[in-house]
């Protein structure tokens, strides 16, 4: 004799058991589509944090050579300058008003971006406001 699927058979009764069978068989296909779905997911976020993390470090590199080229560059003129007879202290203040004038720049374009950063319009389309 044997055992049904499912102990509480009494649920059922009124339903063949075929149908149960294929319904318990469409479950465990969906459970599979489902966690072959989630493995494509986290492999994905895998791949996307070691990306992200090796453009980090790339980024750092491009950075510190920016910096580097600009400091230079601000050396140059210093040297430049010292070869026509300017006098230390005024290259000195000279080298540190180019460097704040560029780092207030820098900040200015820093707030734009901010600025321009608004998620309100991504909220809206995604949940609308009842005001229109």
């Amino acid at each position: 004799m044997e055992i049904p699927p499912h102990s509480d058979s009494q649920s059922n009764a009124d339903s063949p058991p075929d149908e149960v069978s294929t319904f318990d068989e469409v479950i465990v296909s969906h459970k599979r589509w489902l966690k072959s779905v989630f493995s494509l997911g986290a492999l994905e976020a895998k791949m996307w944090v070691t990306s992200s993390a090796q453009l980090l470090a790339l980024m750092c590199g491009v950075i510190f050579l920016l910096l580097t080229t600009w400091l230079l560059l601000i050396a140059t003129g210093a040297a430049i300058a010292w070869s026509y007879g300017f006098s230390l202290v005024g290259i000195f203040i000279s080298a540190t008003l180019v460097t704040l004038v560029s780092a207030f720049v820098l900040l200015y374009l820093v707030k734009n971006t901010l600025k321009s950063m608004d998620f309100t319009r991504t909220l809206d389309a995604i949940i609308p406001t009842e005001e229109t």
